[in-house]
C-alpha cells in the first residue's frame, strides 16, 4: 500500500508532464475551427488574367493611389475595401489608401506573383514616385478579388517598403497630400484578414527540444523511485529502534528474575 499510493499519483503527473512541455512543431500547429470554411482553390496566372488584371491595376494606382480621380476608382474597389466610406468621401479623396505620387511609368506592371488563386491574386507592386515630390520609390502589396460577374477589383493595397534617396528635387511642401487621413490606414476590415504566403520550404528550421522539457517528467520518475527508498529507510530505521527497545527490555526483565 506505502508503494502503491505514490505510484497512482505519480502517473497522472507524468502525463501531464510530457504533454505540457513537448515543444510540438509549428507546422501542424491547428488554429480555431472557422464554421463553413472553403480552402481557395488554386489557379494559375495565365496571360489573358494578366492582362485584365494589369488594366483595372494601372486605374487604380492613377486614381486612387495617386489621387488623380478618385471618383473614377470607386467602381475599381472591391466591396470590401468602401466598406464604411460613403461614396461622397471617396470621391474627394478620402478613402482607406495611403495616397503616394505614382510616376505614369510601369503602371499596373509587378514584380512578383505572391499567390494565385480561381478567383484572387497577391502581387507585390513596385512605384516610381514623381519628379520633386520628396517621395522614395516603393514597394507594395496588393491584392485583387474577381467578382460575380467576373470583374477584377482591388481588394487590398498596403505600401511595403520604401527604397533609395527621394525623388531629385525637395518635396513641394504639400502637406494635405501627404497626410494619411482616419480612414486611409490602409488595414483589412473584419472577416478580409487573409493568409499570409507560405514561406520556402528551404527556408523552414525545425524547432529544436530544450532540455529543459524534460526536467519535469525526469523529477516524477525521480519521485518515484526516491519515495518509496525513503519511507523504506523511514521504516527500517523504526524497526531497528523498536528492535533495539524490545532487546532492553527483555535484557531487563531477565535481570529482574535473576536478583529475585
Amino acid at each position: 500500500m506505502l508503494f502503491t499510493l505514490p505510484i497512482l499519483i505519480a502517473i497522472p503527473l507524468i502525463y501531464l508532464g510530457v504533454h505540457l512541455s513537448t515543444p510540438g512543431n509549428p507546422g501542424n500547429a491547428n488554429g480555431p475551427t472557422v464554421p463553413d470554411y472553403k480552402q481557395p482553390v488554386k489557379g494559375r496566372f495565365t496571360k489573358a488574367k494578366q492582362r485584365e488584371v494589369h488594366q483595372v491595376l494601372a486605374k487604380f494606382i492613377k486614381s486612387a493611389v495617386a489621387r488623380e480621380n478618385p471618383a473614377s476608382s470607386w467602381d475599381l474597389a472591391a466591396p470590401s475595401l468602401k466598406e464604411g466610406v460613403t461614396r461622397k468621401e471617396w470621391n474627394r479623396g478620402d478613402l482607406p489608401v495611403v495616397p503616394y505620387p505614382a510616376l505614369h511609368r510601369g503602371l499596373g506592371q509587378w514584380d512578383y506573383v505572391e499567390y494565385s488563386y480561381r478567383n484572387s491574386v497577391g502581387l507585390e507592386v513596385f512605384l516610381f514616385p514623381k519628379l520633386g515630390s520628396g517621395y522614395s520609390a516603393l514597394t507594395a502589396d496588393v491584392e485583387l478579388v474577381k467578382n460575380r460577374e467576373g470583374r477584377w477589383l482591388v481588394d487590398y493595397w498596403m505600401p511595403k517598403k520604401f527604397h533609395g534617396p527621394p525623388a531629385l528635387a525637395k518635396s513641394s511642401g504639400n502637406a494635405k497630400s501627404k497626410k494619411i487621413t482616419r480612414k486611409a490606414a490602409g488595414k483589412r476590415t473584419k472577416g478580409q484578414a487573409k493568409a499570409a504566403a507560405p514561406a520556402p520550404a528551404d527556408d523552414y528550421r525545425a524547432p529544436h527540444a530544450s532540455r529543459a522539457y524534460w526536467a519535469i517528467p525526469l523529477a516524477i520518475l525521480s519521485l518515484i523511485i526516491l519515495v518509496p527508498i525513503g519511507i523504506g529507510i523511514m521504516h527500517l530505521r523504526r524497526n531497528r529502534a523498536a528492535a533495539r527497545e524490545y532487546a532492553e527490555w527483555q535484557a531487563s526483565r531477565a535481570r529482574s528474575k535473576d536478583a529475585a
